[in-house]
């Protein structure tokens, strides 16, 4: 593909950053949650006021975000000192992944509650161009019953609590907003950094220094001796360990369980800051299954996707990402990625950007990379890695074939690469505990991307459908 020469400016302005489902269990964290502070939850619809003039904001070029109506606006303006306190007082897992109002505040400020490490932003960044298409806010799509869901300019301002939406087709940004955020603010990806974990795997794949067949322990020996020794990376990345591991309601409310006991080692630590890695070695193989069989949803099998990473180029995860990724796509602002209570990065979670930066990443995986990239940071044939790396007999098998139903109104083909839903026209994407999601749409030329915080309790927030209108958007803008 022919190099474009990106466009790019300096940046003067300071960094100051602002059974049933394993989801079941993070919904229960709202009743826990609940009597820590004002749930704030955003019910009321109100009607959407489109704006596509004004000034052009710094480091930009095009139209100001579209304005939305929507309770969440209150998360643009300073909190006050009381709040803050108090909400800090308060800071507890149940809390923090309830989507009440200290849970979003927590989420929207990471480096408080978690340490943390920063990578710089270049001293020039890649500009967007803006064509925002403002007809955008009346798409709708139908759910697998047949019903319909209401135009995306309702949906924004309804009880998900969208905080900010952006989509780009061929290289342009069509569609921007931020109900719930400034658009310097920065915001937790959750389990949406999963992707750029398995990015780094995969490009170590590609080149011939992770063989994907290969036991874990191959490149983690501190693993060796253990059930890994039976589970190969290509294993790992998809997310089918045959392990004890899953994130299930029953698991993760069980504080005896497995993944129980390794969350709570990965964010508090107690006595043992490297208590995490050894739980690792203690999961046990699930009888009668076996390593491929199914897709079950873990962070720990990311986790040792970092660790894995590590070992082999013998830098600090972020560095590697940051050498291989992110200092290639004219990010505007710094990288932050929370930490394991032994400085390890929490690949699987704890990433920390602007949703502009977001966009530039999952621009990454579509034809007009050029635009944000001087070079092709992910090369056809990688791309090709990552899209069928995965086994649809195995999505087949895993409760995460619901929640893809659910989310997009029609049946993905597969989970790939640490990606949890992949059709069969190449587009992938990726979701994030309590509302955050990556779509990537390589044969549309469209990426989109998303920032919520809600609860995960469906009876009180409803289905997450912002995949959705992503995959709805690209399939109307590229005409099919």
């Amino acid at each position: 593909m022919e190099k474009k020469d990106i466009n790019i400016e300096h940046d003067k302005d300071n960094f100051a950053p602002k059974g049933v489902s394993r989801r079941g269990f993070l919904a229960r964290s709202a009743a826990l949650g609940a009597a820590a502070g004002a749930a704030g939850f955003g019910l009321a619809h109100q009607p959407a006021a489109a704006q596509t003039s004004g000034p052009v904001r710094a480091g930009a070029s095009g139209a100001m975000p579209l304005e939305i109506n929507s309770p969440m606006a209150r998360w643009k303006s300073p909190q006050s000192l009381k709040f803050v306190e108090a909400a800090t007082k308060r800071f507890s897992f149940p809390n923090w992944q309830s989507g009440n109002d200290d849970s979003i505040y927590y989420n929207m400020n990471i480096p408080s509650f978690f340490k943390s490490r920063v990578v710089a932003a270049p001293d020039q960044f890649s500009v967007l161009e803006r064509g925002i298409q403002a007809d955008l806010l009346d798409l709708t799509f139908d759910n697998m019953d047949g019903s319909a869901n209401p135009p995306l300019r309702d949906y924004l301002v309804g009880p998900r609590q969208v905080q900010g939406m952006m989509m780009a087709h061929k290289g342009k940004v069509v569609f921007e907003t931020y109900p719930g955020m400034n658009p310097t603010d920065y915001h937790v990806w959750m389990s949406a950094s999963k992707t750029t974990a398995g990015l780094v795997i995969s490009m170590l794949a590609n080149e011939g220094k992770v063989d994907l067949d290969e036991p874990v322990p191959t490149y983690v020996p501190e693993l060796a001796g253990s059930a890994w020794d039976n589970i190969t990376v290509k294993n790992t990345m998809n997310m089918a360990v045959a392990l004890d591991n899953e994130e299930t309601f029953e698991s993760l409310m069980d504080p005896d369980s497995w993944i129980s006991s390794f969350f709570t080692s990965v964010f508090t630590g107690g006595d043992d800051p490297s208590a995490w890695r050894k739980l690792l070695k203690s999961a046990q193989p699930l009888p009668e299954e076996k390593a491929g069989d199914r897709f079950r949803y873990s962070t720990s099998n990311t986790q040792v996707l970092v660790l894995l990473a590590e070992q082999v180029t013998k830098v600090s995860w972020e560095q590697y990402w940051n050498q291989r990724v992110w200092s290639k796509i004219g990010a505007r602002n710094p990288f932050v990625v929370g930490l394991t209570p032994d400085g390890t990065p929490v690949g699987g979670g704890l990433l920390f950007t602007t949703l502009e930066d977001m966009l530039r990443y999952a621009m990454l995986y579509t034809p007009s990379w050029n635009v944000v990239s001087e070079e092709q940071v992910i090369p056809d044939e990688l791309l090709s890695l990552i899209q069928i790396m995965g086994d649809p007999a195995a999505y087949q098998e895993s409760t995460e074939l619901a929640y893809g139903q659910r989310w997009f109104g029609e049946t993905p083909d597969r989970n790939t690469a640490q990606w949890d839903h992949a059709f069969d026209d190449g587009a992938m994407f990726k979701h994030g505990n309590m509302g955050q999601g990556i779509y990537v749409d390589p044969a549309r030329d469209f990426c989109g991307c998303y920032f919520g915080l809600a609860t995960n309790d469906e009876s009180v927030a409803g289905v997450d459908h912002s995949p959705g209108y992503l995959r709805t958007a690209a399939k109307i803008l590229a005409g099919g």
